[in-house]
């Protein structure tokens, strides 16, 4: 049912010619559009043939909403919740309900060009994107590394016929930011490229005792470097990769009501340090219907970091090896298979305490889609992992906690089925049941003797009924999902920063409905509309905070957003307006529900001047209505909290050749 094809959009009469006659209802051929194509399922499916509820938006519609990293999707990617807490190393994102407090195991998974990235680098910078795909639901049968809550899957930018330069400059009241990208081709079987972005992240709290008054500044440096072999009269491609990110930062501030309002903190000037290197090597064999794929990837990470609660380090290292088979038997039959193993050795040190963790991991994983009838077809999956961790700690005399060397070993199963049925060439209607997983551990950081017994694997089932159309001529586009997941041994947080213990809280249920509408009322005019409204509780099995929400799971979010080329004579390139709006509903931070952000709506537009295909200028406001909200908060005494950006105003400057 689908085809292996090179990664890129695709019009409507390709897509009716690659489906061939497998559905009577492809020889009535539409007016030539284009068409979505989605690469997060392995295969280039058209989108309207997806088994999932998933988003997907251009590098071009990003940049324009002036999305420049991954933690600004939420702002387009609806349902989607990207928070940090302290600082932005330490990020929370929850889809439906499902939210990941434990960073080492995220709930949601990031990819870029088919490598999983550092859960610590969880806010990375989005530079020479070609597109972000939002896949939501376990994505265990599809990806090695595994997804309990969903996937951000990233597509860069890598075909070119000549060398190309673009950079771009961008200035505002809170930041400077300067992005690179060259590529060029070396060889009629060789190309290469290199991004570079630097980030001045500037401070809006003033230090009382020494009176600086960026005291929460931040710089960042972004560089990848990729060597591409991709010749036209061989089977084997291969992309080596090379990246580095390095952040000098001061932002982990908690700050009371008072201090935020008056600006200024007398307290110890917090310090962050992160390094996150990747060494990735991406092969590629085509064997015509069917393809190999090995994705072996290296990657380090560095944590020095100074706060309110002392001195804290972090060093990772992580190997990971990927091997899938995709293969298209016929026009009605289609796979994934594949193995993965990941090997991560983690050394943390708080103060004087001392934890080696060592994570082997070892997966077999893949999905089947077969059309038994015309216009409708069956997806089956499994997941097959296991997992052995050993945490050392050298124990902790001043909290009274006797050092221990321990080890877990756990196995689980997780499988998936889906049927989808083909209405007609806009209508697609999916039923799935996927069964999703979070692995056991022990705390990186444990705070007293019971911690020597980790904590158990957090469970859940997923089902989801979804839907996909087009009318109007198809100027409308309209899906959406009805989804439940039950929890079991759900894994949160409790206790605050520097006293934090990850423990099972029971059982937990989110429920929900999730819409997306696009407008396409003209050539020069489109707007968006999206929404979730849902509910996710502690249920049984937890009699403490049964019936609370849990943290970080509003019950409703929206996002708006339109773009408008405006129909200006005498002026020569294009001048447009595009603007994004997000709405949360109310948001908790703990398990008691004694702490939360009220609802609110969060706002940002630009005015975009397209000279001509090479030039182009933004004027910028993001918050524009400067709304204070928190995105953190806990109890010491008095409540202290982590505030989101407020107004910025910019402008920014690209230009290509």
């Amino acid at each position: 049912m689908y085809n292996i094809s090179s990664p890129r959009t695709v019009i409507a009469s390709a897509i009716l010619t690659i489906m061939g006659s497998s559905y009577s209802y492809a020889e009535e051929i539409l007016p030539v559009m284009e068409v979505v194509v989605v690469e997060a399922t392995k295969f280039d499916t058209p989108l309207t043939q997806v088994n999932n509820s998933v988003v997907v938006k251009t590098g071009e519609e990003l940049e324009k909403a002036g999305i420049y990293q991954v933690k600004d999707l939420e702002m387009v990617f609806p349902g989607l919740l990207i928070q940090t807490r302290g600082n932005r190393t330490y990020a929370n994102t929850t889809v439906r309900g499902i939210s990941s407090p434990d960073y080492y195991s995220p709930a949601v998974s990031i990819y870029v060009d088919g490598i999983l990235q550092d859960n610590a680098f969880v806010t990375q910078p989005l530079i020479n994107v070609e597109k972000v795909e939002l896949l939501r639901g376990p994505q265990g049968t599809l990806y090695g590394g595994n997804a309990q809550g969903g996937v951000i899957n990233i597509v860069t930018r890598r075909e070119v016929d000549s060398t190309e330069v673009k950079t771009s400059a961008l200035y505002s009241n809170l930041s400077q930011q300067i992005d690179t990208v060259v590529s060029t081709r070396l060889s009629d079987s060789l190309s290469a490229d290199i991004a570079a972005r630097y980030v001045y992240d500037e401070g809006d709290i003033k230090h009382a005792a020494s009176e600086k008054k960026d005291a929460n500044d931040a710089d960042e440096k972004s560089v990848k470097v990729r060597l591409h072999y991709l010749p036209n009269d061989s089977k084997l491609s291969a992309t080596l990769s090379i990246s580095t990110d390095k952040l000098d930062s001061h932002e982990e501030w908690y700050l009371t009501e008072r201090e935020h309002d008056s600006g200024v903190k007398d307290a110890p000037i917090p310090k962050l340090k992160r390094d996150v290197n990747t060494f990735a090597l991406n092969l590629g064999y085509d064997l015509g219907s069917s393809q190999i794929t090995s994705i072996t990837a290296y990657q380090t990470r560095e944590i020095d970091r100074k706060y309110v609660y002392g001195n804290y380090q972090e060093d990772q290292n992580k190997f990971s090896q990927e091997l899938r088979l995709n293969q298209q038997y016929n026009d009605r039959f289609s796979y994934v298979l594949g193995g993965y193993l990941e090997s991560r050795r983690l050394d943390v040190s708080a103060n004087s305490a001392r934890n080696k963790l060592d994570y082997d991991t070892y997966a077999l994983f893949g999905q089947a889609n077969y059309q038994f009838v015309p216009q409708w077809d069956l997806t089956l999956g499994a997941r097959a992992s296991y997992l052995k961790v050993n945490s050392n700690f050298n124990g902790n005399p001043a909290w009274g906690i006797n050092p221990f060397n321990k080890e877990q070993t756990e196995s689980t199963v997780s499988p998936k089925a889906a049927i989808g049925w083909q209405a007609n060439e806009q209508t697609r209607i999916y039923a799935s049941v996927t069964s999703g997983y979070r692995p056991g551990g022990y705390n990186v950081v444990p705070l007293s003797n019971a911690d020597a017994n980790g904590y158990d694997a957090e469970n859940s089932l997923n089902g989801e009924l979804g839907w996909r159309t087009s009318f109007a001529n198809q100027k409308v586009d309209f899906s959406g999902a009805l989804y439940w997941i039950k929890t079991e041994d759900i894994q949160l947080y409790t206790g605050t920063p520097g006293n934090q213990t990850l423990k099972n809280m029971g059982e937990a249920v989110s429920k929900g409905i999730e819409t997306e509408l696009a407008f396409y009322l003209t050539d020069d005019l489109t707007i968006t509309a999206a929404g979730t409204y849902g509910r996710s509780t502690f249920e049984s099995n937890n009699s403490t905070f049964e019936g609370n929400r849990l943290p970080y799971a509003p019950d409703t979010t929206a996002t708006f957003g339109f773009n408008y080329y405006l129909p200006v004579t005498g002026v020569q390139g294009d001048i447009s307006i595009n603007s994004q709006a997000r709405y949360n509903s109310k948001i908790h931070f703990n398990e008691a529900n004694s702490l939360s952000q009220s609802a609110y709506t969060l706002v940002d537009l630009s005015i975009n001047y397209d000279y001509n295909q090479d030039l182009s200028i933004s004027l910028f406001s993001n918050n524009i209505t400067d709304k204070e909200y928190t995105t953190y908060a806990f109890s010491y005494g008095q409540t202290y909290s982590n505030y989101g950006t407020g107004r910025e105003i910019g402008v920014k400057a690209k230009y290509e050749w």
